[in-house]
């Protein structure tokens, strides 16, 4: 059983976190941490349950709605997380990056792989300016990886984009 500490999701038993980091998930930072979108995962899957702060389980509505309250692009971050997931994909947090995400090929491991890919998620009505886009291409081909964007629709539906610079 997974325990919620606070926006994140903490795993104390030594076998569990083995068996999670195996499969690509968690981060060993002051014990074994999964992000909000990997416990979701975990707990929707039927694969784990998350005990909330009272010691009682917490269902899939429930944690969705503590971590949305934390995060108001949650919902539609993890709706990219679950599909790059459900695709066979190895998925982490692009904080260091300036991404939501960063992607390990098929099979990859993080710590042993480098990600490959970095996905930014956005709604259909994002809006922004070339001198953005530019700077994140950059960014992302300074680290040796391809930008992706993530537009999510109204309904849910999710359109990839690969963004690249052209050098002529």
């Amino acid at each position: 059983m997974l325990q919620l500490f606070g926006e994140r999701v903490k795993v104390t038993d030594e076998k569990e976190m083995n068996a999670l980091e195996s499969k690509g998930y968690g981060e060993r930072e002051k014990g074994f941490i999964l992000s909000p979108e990997e416990a979701l995962y975990l707990t929707e899957k039927k694969l784990y349950s998350v005990k909330g702060t009272n010691g009682r389980k917490m269902a899939v509505d429930a944690l969705m709605r503590h971590f949305s309250k934390r995060d108001k692009e949650f919902a539609m971050k993890y709706l990219v997380y679950k599909d790059m997931r459900t695709r066979g994909y190895t998925v982490k947090t692009g904080f260091k990056f300036g991404t939501h995400f960063r992607v390990y090929e098929r099979g990859g491991k993080p710590g042993h792989d480098h990600a490959t890919i970095l996905i930014h998620c956005v709604p259909e009505e994002y809006v922004t300016k070339f001198t953005e886009l530019s700077r994140a291409v950059r960014l992302t081909q300074n680290v040796r990886k391809k930008l992706v964007y993530a537009v999510v629709d109204k309904e849910g539906d999710i359109t990839y984009y690969k963004i690249d610079r052209i050098t002529p």
